[in-house]
């Protein structure tokens, strides 16, 4: 009978849990902007996992075009490498706080294996970010 309740506690003390509103959309246009000088283009981001820890927050999206279809690389550095299948729509980014705002760390645009797998380590982040 109190199994929810107990599940409920332990889910809101996990990293990145609890992330108000005004904090996700600015880590999300945080973490837009590289991609966006990077591809030549804005691509919109369907959240797959943000999470936040101290100053630290990383963002695992897939990357759609504004009108919610799959991001189409037409006409971005990456074309000829997503035409042979050889990149992602996955984004993911590695922010920290600095100041008032966040500032992306690393990034992985299309990546086809798993980039941030070295991050906590490389940029002394929390493990507990990248646990999906």
């Amino acid at each position: 009978m109190f199994l929810p309740l107990i599940v409920a506690v332990a889910a809101a003390s996990e990293p990145g849990a609890m992330i108000d509103q005004d904090a996700r959309t600015a880590l999300i246009e945080a973490a837009r902007a590289p991609a966006a000088k990077e591809l030549g283009k804005a691509p919109k981001f369907k959240v797959d996992s943000l999470r936040h820890e101290d100053d630290w927050a990383f963002l695992l999206a897939t990357m759609q075009e504004a009108d919610g279809k799959p991001f189409d690389y037409r006409g971005t550095p990456l074309a000829e490498a997503a035409g042979e299948g050889f990149v992602s729509r996955t984004y993911a980014a590695l922010l920290r706080k600095r100041g008032a705002g966040w500032e992306v760390v690393a990034n992985a645009i299309g990546p086809s294996d798993v980039a941030w797998e070295g991050w906590a380590k490389q940029y002394g982040a929390p493990a507990g970010l990248f646990r999906l």
